[in-house]
């Protein structure tokens, strides 16, 4: 059994989710080593020793494997955000490709599973977040004439921070708007707190930037997005994907998905501001929409206005409670549900309300593949639903996560 502090010599035979290359003793202990590639031959130090697995840093690299190269950023390695860029962006791609079919057969259970409809890459690899989110590097002072306040980012211990200059994921406009940003006459205010808030930079669709310290106040006005060609309203606040370019196919392949298979009725369990359900609305007779956030709510019901969906609801509250009440009114043999959960999944009750009353198809787009293989686990139980389609959509280049869509099916009983 290893120990901590001990070097060994290691082959990389795999990379898990989440980013870190994995290797095996002969004796079957598994060693997981972050910024490797498979095929690398590196000296390890162990840093940390289970009985079943250790952890372990790259003292050496002694030869490299297939896909790598040198990374962009001067942070990487140090930063807790991106996790491939020692690799080509073709080769994480593929990375990102087998670890969401390993997950949804080790996690899910699923022994087949149909070959990926689809694999999208960002057009770039860098320069595609529209949203930055910067941490105060220390506390502020009431005090001073002309204070000041520096921000960053959080290291890979999860409680160190360092300063941040520039981020290669974030668009340009936002790399050039973040030093003026802490110049602001808001920034001197928040830098006067004895905990000063976030900071958080957004990028809109015509270019024009924006920024906001802790909440962004409801008084701003909302920002005007596009979506498919079509203008959307968003709060400052609320959530839009960062990756605007990838989310346009993302949104118009369950789009299609739909429309192949459409339903009388459209439940949209966790709305925001109606980023799905506006693409889908036509293809249904009546969409149905829930949301937790009061802002997004509002902002779904005046999309939809101007979108012209001519039968819509907007719920507020839980999805899983919505969906309890929801669903009964509902012909489940012409019901689809949408599902764009969060990272942690979809609540037990979401799950339980679907379960109950198994509308005719369920799409599921997630950003946490994990998540994603527990919950499809619950839906496929007994038979219940099969996927009939998955896509990878990688939203995020650079770091561990990527976004997927499955289509599910309800199966019919041959009696």
């Amino acid at each position: 059994m290893l120990e901590s502090g001990q070097l060994v010599e290691l082959t990389i035979s795999d990379v898990a989710f989440g980013g870190d290359g994995v290797a095996r003793m002969e004796d079957g202990q598994v060693v997981f080593v972050p910024y490797t590639a498979v095929g690398d031959h590196v000296r390890v130090q162990i840093v940390e020793a289970h009985r079943n697995f250790a952890r372990g840093v790259v003292a050496e690299l002694l030869e490299g494997g297939e896909g790598r190269e040198e990374p962009l950023c001067p942070h990487y390695g140090l930063c807790g955000g991106c996790r491939y860029q020692h690799l080509t962006y073709e080769k994480e791609v593929a990375t990102k490709a087998v670890q969401l079919q390993a997950l949804l057969r080790r996690v899910g259970g699923f022994d087949e599973l149909p070959p990926l409809a689809a694999i999208i890459p960002s057009a770039t690899p860098y320069g595609y977040r529209n949203k930055l989110r910067v941490e105060p590097l220390g506390p502020g002072d009431p005090k001073a004439q002309d204070p000041h306040v520096s921000y960053g980012y959080c290291q890979l211990d999860n409680k160190t921070f360092f300063e941040l200059d520039t981020c290669p994921l974030a668009a340009p406009a936002l790399n050039e708007f973040l030093p003026k940003a802490q110049r602001t006459p808001w920034a001197k205010k928040n830098a006067r707190r004895p905990k000063p808030y976030p900071m958080t930079l957004r990028q809109v669709s015509d270019g024009s930037t924006h920024l906001y310290f802790g909440h962004a106040p409801s008084t701003i006005p909302w920002l005007i997005e596009t979506l498919l060609g079509r203008e959307v309203r968003v709060p400052l606040g609320v959530f839009w994907q960062v990756n605007s370019a990838v989310a346009e196919i993302l949104v118009g392949t369950v789009r299609d998905w739909f429309a192949e298979a459409p339903s009388e009725t459209l439940v949209d369990a966790y709305s925001g501001v109606g980023t799905f359900s506006l693409a889908l609305a036509e293809h249904a007779k009546r969409c149905v929409l829930i949301e937790t956030s009061r802002d997004s709510l509002k902002a779904a019901e005046h999309n939809h206005l101007q979108w012209g969906t001519p039968n819509f609801e907007c719920l507020c509250g839980k999805a899983g409670s919505m969906l309890q009440r929801t669903l009964p009114k509902c012909r489940s043999n012409d019901t689809t549900v949408l599902l764009d959960p969060t990272r942690s999944g979809c609540e037990p009750k979401v799950i339980d309300a679907i379960m109950r009353h198994r509308p005719e198809q369920i799409l599921y787009v997630s950003c946490n593949a994990s998540t994603l293989a527990r919950d499809l686990k619950r839906f496929c139980a007994d038979q219940v639903y099969a996927i009939r389609r998955i896509a990878l959509f990688d939203m995020f280049p650079r770091t561990a996560h990527f976004e997927t869509a499955v289509q599910l099916t309800r199966v019919r009983s041959e009696t």
